[in-house]
């Protein structure tokens, strides 16, 4: 339980730790997309507003404040100097800042303007933008503050100027006595501003609730890939697709007959005393990728690689109807396949590979070994057992294939393919070692 604790640990310390990037970018491109579009609008202030004087200074230079915010935001985030608290100490200034730069009348302007005029614009508008910045950060917390710091921003605004002494609040009674008040100057519409907050609040929850789902979905696929690509380690692709639609792919430990190939390379070890170990891999691998190719093509399991050795299953995690045809049926490609390398092995100067299979068909248990720390699926049992001692006969029969006459004889009774059967020859019974019984022995 220990070890599998630690493990969903792990993996999910890896997937805050991707979350955390993406963060981080999410944030810079929010600061970078804010602080384009606050350049825009100074540039717009700018272009129509051709007056001076220090009415039209203020004007920009609270647009610079935002503008410098952004920066600073991006800087950091690029920098990553940035604390986990600043998102949410500069989401709070910059609803403070907008707020303020939205409601707070211009000092240096002549036209003298109720401080009530500006709840009546539609500027309540611009803290949306400050939500699609806080969405960019993929965190929900962040939205929630967000929607709470904009909401409370523009409260203290309201209060502010329904405070004052020439303020006037919407009255009770009908419409039409409602009517006159509407078109005063200094009237301010408590139920523009709930509905504002209301919205704003059900929005920036919405979000959160939106991004919180969105990472759920990205968690889950994540979870999903890595058992796939789990699966992809044993199983071909068409087997790892049906295998990845199930809650439990594998399923319980279970006993089942499967065939069983075992192939080793013929006098690896001797030949890699004369390599170097860098010449050794990359032998391997290409011996065990095109090995692997042929088992995957014939829906077999690659249980695992044993040096220049490979077992393979067919039959797992489920049985079908031509097992132990697919399990010589794979042994003969797995031939043409070494055949066909030896011709480009020939035509580059070097030396040809010989192969050893041995071959049998039987009752196993299957299912994943090991701890959960290091796990893998594998079949255990008399037949895996005797699997590698046919092989070991393929040098002394100086053979390339040993079969069991189970195999042979599951292959007759599937009838999927009995020409493949054509130039196996019966050798007659023989003890392996390490068994007291006799055993049927078919070689090609």
């Amino acid at each position: 339980m220990a070890d599998e604790d630690s493990s969903d640990l792990g993996a999910r310390a890896r997937l805050d730790a991707a979350f955390a990037r993406e963060e981080r970018r999410g944030l810079m491109q929010a600061a970078a997309a804010r602080s384009a579009a606050v350049a825009l609008i100074i540039v717009w202030l700018a272009l129509a507003n051709p007056d001076s004087g220090l009415a039209y200074v203020w004007t920009l230079g609270t647009a610079f404040v935002l503008l410098a915010t952004g920066l600073v935001q991006f800087w950091l985030y690029r920098r990553r100097r940035a604390s986990p608290i600043v998102p949410y100490a500069f989401a709070l200034v910059d609803s403070l800042a907008l707020a303020a730069a939205v409601l707070l009348p211009n000092p240096f302007d002549t036209m003298n303007l109720p401080p009530a005029l500006p709840l009546r614009y539609a500027s309540f508008m611009y803290f949306f933008v400050l939500l699609m910045q806080a969405a960019f950060s993929f965190r929900p917390r962040l939205l929630l503050w967000t929607g709470l710091s904009g909401a409370a921003a523009w409260t203290l605004g309201f209060l502010w100027i329904v405070s004052r002494p020439e303020t006037i609040v919407l009255p009770g009674g009908g419409r039409a006595a409602q009517l006159p008040v509407y078109f005063d100057r200094n009237f301010a519409s408590l139920i523009k501003y709930e509905n504002e907050i209301i919205v704003f609040l059900l929005v920036s929850a919405g979000l959160a609730l939106l991004v919180r789902r969105s990472r759920s979905l990205v968690a889950e696929r994540a979870a999903a890939e890595r058992a796939r690509g789990n699966l992809a380690r044993y199983f071909s692709p068409k087997v790892v697709d049906t295998l990845a639609e199930r809650d439990e792919p594998l399923g319980r430990v279970r006993r089942q007959a499967v065939g069983v190939l075992f192939a080793d390379l013929v006098g690896f070890t001797t030949m890699a005393e004369d390599m170097t170990p860098e010449e050794v891999m990359a032998l391997l691998r290409d011996f065990h990728g095109r090995m692997e190719d042929v088992v995957f093509r014939h829906s077999g399991c690659l249980e695992k690689f044993i040096g220049d050795a490979l077992l393979a299953t067919f039959g797992v995690p489920e049985t079908g109807s031509r097992d132990a045809t697919d399990t010589l049926a794979c042994a003969r490609a797995m031939l043409a396949a070494l055949h066909a390398w030896n011709r480009e092995r020939t035509a580059a100067g070097l030396s040809t590979l010989r192969m050893g299979l041995g071959l049998h068909y039987g009752p196993v248990v299957a299912g994943d070994i090991g701890s959960r720390r290091s796990m893998a699926f594998a079949t255990v049992g008399d037949t895996t057992n005797v699997t590698s001692r046919l092989q070991s006969l393929t040098r002394e029969l100086q053979v390339a294939i040993v079969a069991s006459a189970a195999l042979v004889a599951a292959v007759e009774q599937e009838v999927a393919d009995l020409t493949l059967l054509h130039g196996l020859t019966s050798r007659g019974a023989s003890v392996l070692r390490g068994r007291d019984t006799p055993i049927e022995l078919w070689a090609q």
